[in-house]
């Protein structure tokens, strides 16, 4: 015979007034309310320490357009935004110590993503199962359970928000359409990039510039894109909408212009488009395959025996580079490492920035080679083009460097924040390099796939912003660079992935991140934890390769 579930209230009722370690026993109660079953899956120590975590499942019978394939990322992505405004206006304020009466999700970002905080499993026809995941401050006064405000927390709030949330969500059936139309817009773009030969797609109308650095909001009055009339293509989408905009082609293109005039702006629009947005970000016409990855410098990262060969051409003594490891890696052979990690991770484009980047990766000076009579780099501008033929584009700003236009799929120049088409230069920029007697360097190898020889266990690894730090590590680990995640529930979870990958001996990195990825796209959190809660989010191999490629101390060899 199967134990009777104990209820919520029940449970409330019995510990009223005593110690707050009486709230453990609130541990699996779950209670029934209005079609929505409320769960408390994780209690709170302390009233100050981070706040329980308590589930409501329930379903919500929707139109056929909102549920076929994929769409139904975007229903939850709408669901989980009013959720999460309904619960800051139903948490309840001055009601005890600590965290006491809070009720929050993280706030999700500008892109539509499966998150942990609201999950999707799938009913029969139209009808689709929601699992809500919120933090809930149990309350408590000198430390003491306050169980008629718990009570209203758990019985009254959290099913309040979601019947609230799905009024809603039906009410507004218009805006759902916008909604789940703007994702169907962007995957039919992204699923058309490879037959028109385009790594990514840049909307004529699109607002590119951000309200201010690490801001999401749109900046006031921008210049709206406007494609080249020689880059423009044009899309009918499955909505009806017929739409141009810039193509970008595959191979090497440079993005080139004056300071300050959108070359950066180009480059992180085109970053963030491996994500689809929703409506009124601006940003909604600007699509780059799912795989592109932004890659920069990275003075004194740990790097475990990657093949830079085709990078790094020469080290002093003749040491080999095929393997390369080091603890404290510099500007040039941080990048070349960063490139090569990133094309095991499955990435077939890579994104670079000059201003983040070692200037000696990306171009050399023919002139002072002759000085210097030696040569150990051999930069994207010459392995570019092989880099081509053998499945990597680049999209690198670059404001000036000769061999790197010579090869250019296309020149971007930014001009008072509008883009021009310069790609007409590339045959003057060929001819100068003759000229000089330019030689370019060996062709560019791809890496081989690397697995773990020895584990790394962290103790007590914790997140501080973007710097992950453990008992065990000498120094944080920086994460800073990994930029295209939008939210800090991305970075949380590509932590726990690396950290489950890095405990595992024999662990090939690029296809175990692969896997991890897949689960998290079907919200299949069981690899990485027992008990999601609500700060977890999708994330790509790339994200979690990244993390693992910089734990200290992580050895790795060839498979």
């Amino acid at each position: 015979m199967a134990p009777r579930r104990k209820g919520i209230a029940e449970v409330l009722k019995r510990i009223d007034g005593r110690g707050y370690k009486a709230y453990k026993e609130l541990a699996g109660a779950e209670e029934q309310v209005d079609g929505v079953n409320v769960k408390v899956t994780r209690v709170q120590g302390d009233p100050y320490a981070p706040p329980s975590v308590v589930e409501a499942r329930f379903n919500v019978e929707l139109q056929e357009w909102a549920v076929s394939g994929d769409r139904v990322i975007a229903v939850a992505d709408f669901l989980n935004r009013l959720i999460y405004g309904l619960a800051r206006r139903y948490s309840l304020k001055g009601v005890g110590e600590g965290n006491s009466g809070r009720i929050a999700i993280p706030k999700p970002s500008p892109i539509m993503i499966p998150r942990s905080s609201l999950e999707v499993r799938r009913g029969r026809g139209a009808r689709l199962g929601f699992v809500a995941r919120l933090w809930v401050g149990l309350p408590a006064r000198r430390r003491r359970v306050l169980s008629d405000i718990a009570e209203e927390l758990l019985l009254h709030s959290v099913p309040s928000i979601i019947k609230e949330a799905v009024r809603i969500l039906k009410e507004r059936e218009d805006k759902l359409k916008s909604h789940v139309n703007a994702w169907v817009e962007q995957e039919y773009i992204r699923s058309r990039l490879g037959a028109m030969k385009l790594i990514a797609f840049v909307g004529d109308g699109s607002i590119l510039p951000r309200k201010c650095g690490g801001c999401w909001e749109p900046l006031e009055d921008a210049v709206p894109f406007e494609s080249p009339s020689s880059l423009r293509v044009e899309l009918e989408l499955p909505t009806g909408r017929i739409v141009s905009g810039m193509g970008i082609p595959r191979g090497l293109n440079v993005i080139a212009g004056p300071a300050f005039h959108g070359k950066t702006t180009l480059a992180e629009a085109i970053s963030s488009g491996v994500w689809n947005h929703v409506p009124g970000d601006g940003r909604e016409l600007v699509v780059t395959v799912h795989d592109a990855f932004y890659v920069n410098s990275e003075n004194g990262r740990w790097v475990s025996c990657v093949d830079v060969s085709s990078l790094i051409i020469g080290l002093p003594g003749g040491r080999s580079t095929e393997c390369f490891t080091t603890p404290d890696a510099s500007g040039a052979t941080s990048l070349a490492a960063s490139i090569q990690e990133a094309v095991e991770s499955g990435s077939s484009v890579l994104v670079i920035d000059e201003d983040e980047a070692a200037s000696n990766m990306i171009h050399r000076d023919h002139w002072a080679e002759k000085i210097t009579g030696k040569r150990t780099l051999n930069p994207l501008s010459d392995v570019a083009p092989s880099m081509r033929e053998s499945g990597v584009s680049v999209v690198i700003v670059a404001s000036g460097a000769l061999p790197l236009l010579a090869e250019a799929d296309s020149i971007i120049v930014m001009d008072e924040y509008r883009a021009r088409d310069a790609t007409s230069y590339r045959d003057s920029a060929k001819n100068a390099l003759l000229s000089i007697g330019y030689e370019r360097g060996p062709p560019y190898k791809r890496p081989r796939e690397r697995r773990i020889v020895e584990p790394l266990l962290l103790e007590k690894p914790k997140l501080r912003g973007r710097m992950l730090e453990a008992r065990n590590l000498p120094n944080p680990v920086d994460l800073r660079s990994l930029k295209q995640l939008e939210e800090e529930q991305q970075l949380a979870t590509a932590v726990r992935a690396a950290l489950r990958i890095a405990s595992k001996r024999g662990a090939l990195i690029a296809r175990e991140a692969r896997e991890i990825s897949r689960r998290l796209w079907q919200w299949d959190y069981s690899y990485i934890t027992s008990s999601p809660g609500p700060d977890l989010a999708y994330v790509r191999p790339q994200d979690i390769a990244f993390v693992v490629n910089r734990l200290p101390g992580l050895k790795t060899a060839h498979s």
